[in-house]
């Protein structure tokens, strides 16, 4: 499991503290994160060269 996968958001997003949590963040469509660890449908990303992080519902985006 490559903890440095890079993908690049489908549509925009709304980035959580953490799975079910509060709003912290919104993402652009076309932002490129890494994805840090699933929970669920739940990713924990990165962005800005790890200094930004949160939770990012991907829904049924990408299953696994």
């Amino acid at each position: 499991n490559d903890s440095n996968s890079i993908f690049v958001l489908e549509k925009a997003c709304t980035v959580h503290l953490k799975p079910e949590g509060e709003i912290c963040n919104r993402l652009q469509k076309g932002r490129q994160v890494h994805l840090v660890q699933r929970k669920g449908s739940w990713a924990k990303i990165t962005w800005r060269n790890g200094k930004k992080k949160g939770w990012v519902d991907l829904g049924l985006q990408d299953k696994e």
